[in-house]
């Protein structure tokens, strides 16, 4: 088992995370709805799922990423065009730009593009692939200056920050006035407990939160953010059968490491079994998710406002 260790302070909200509670209320000792490596997902009435106890700092790595490379290329297109909806034009950052998807999107679509990106792999592929600047750093250490960009994006982050309030408020202050941030997030907390056995693996401890609606709209309004609209695709379809195929094709399935990075750094490919497992999760998660209202699980494009603080 780790040990809990202490947080960061929030530079909003003035306190402290708590040690194997919820960040965002503080109460502990909530029901179990997950469990790996040690650690368990607890559900808190206020909508989140927090890990307990909280990761030493080394537990995980700010580059560790478990997602093959088509998770990001294959849904670029749509995530980055639903965000143009409410910023057509600008200048945009990507908050953890991995390969550089969404970038080559925002260029096509006449953006100027900047990204911040703490491993140096993607960072210098991102830089000679597009000829744009990228900052090697946390978001939260970032030195960009206030004001700049029109759009932030960022893509399954809001998990994996140790303190989600104090990384929001970095993106807060990087937007001009009333500029946006969009992401994709899932909803996977306040689920029938049911569910959860179908889910799969929580990624613990690169994942340390989950939320449903109403705990996002919470941390929004804390990190200094005003949610516009919120477009929601179910993943129940993929997640059965996902589940599925981990109980028919193990081996294929799990050959690739929690981490699975190439040798050169960048997001894996992975074999043909996993691109085709990715482009089935794909159809299954955009198209038919965005059409059929499923119980259960959901992914959600989320696009929120800065709000401007009241003149003393």
């Amino acid at each position: 088992m780790v040990e809990a260790t202490g947080g960061t302070t929030s530079q909003r909200s003035g306190r402290l995370p708590y040690p194997g509670s919820c960040f965002l209320c503080g109460r502990s000792g909530g029901p179990e709805r997950v469990a790996e490596a040690g650690y368990v997902g607890r559900a808190c009435v206020c909508g989140t799922i927090y890990i307990d106890p909280v990761p030493e700092p080394t537990a995980s790595s700010p580059t560790d990423d478990a997602h093959l490379d088509s998770y990001y290329a294959l849904p670029a297109a749509l995530r980055f065009e639903w965000a143009a909806r409410f910023v057509p034009s600008g200048r945009f950052l990507e908050v953890g730009c991995g390969s550089g998807q969404l970038i080559g999107r925002a260029l096509d679509l006449g953006f100027d593009a900047e990204a911040v990106e703490p491993n140096a792999a993607c960072a210098e592929w991102v830089r000679r692939r597009y000829g744009i600047e990228v900052e090697e750093a946390l978001i939260e250490e970032s030195t960009l200056p206030s004001g700049r960009f029109d759009l932030i994006f960022h893509v399954d982050l809001l998990s994996h920050f140790p303190d989600p309030i104090r990384a929001l408020e970095a993106m807060a202050r990087r937007l001009r006035p009333g500029g946006f941030m969009c992401f994709e997030v899932g909803l996977f907390a306040g689920l029938d407990p049911r569910w959860y056995p179908w889910v799969g693996r929580p990624r613990f401890p690169a994942h340390r939160w989950f939320y449903d609606e109403a705990s996002l709209e919470q941390v929004l309004d804390r990190a200094g953010f005003e949610l516009v609209e919120i477009e929601t695709f179910a993943i129940a379809p993929s997640t059965v059968i996902s589940a599925a195929l981990r109980r028919l094709l193990p081996a294929h399935l799990e050959a690739v490491p929690a981490a699975p990075t190439e040798s050169d750094g960048l997001p894996a490919r992975g074999s043909a079994i996993h691109r085709a497992y990715a482009r089935a999760h794909y159809l299954l998660r955009y198209r038919l998710g965005a059409l059929i209202a499923f119980p259960g699980p959901r992914t959600a494009f989320v696009a929120a406002r800065r709000v401007e603080e009241p003149s003393p």
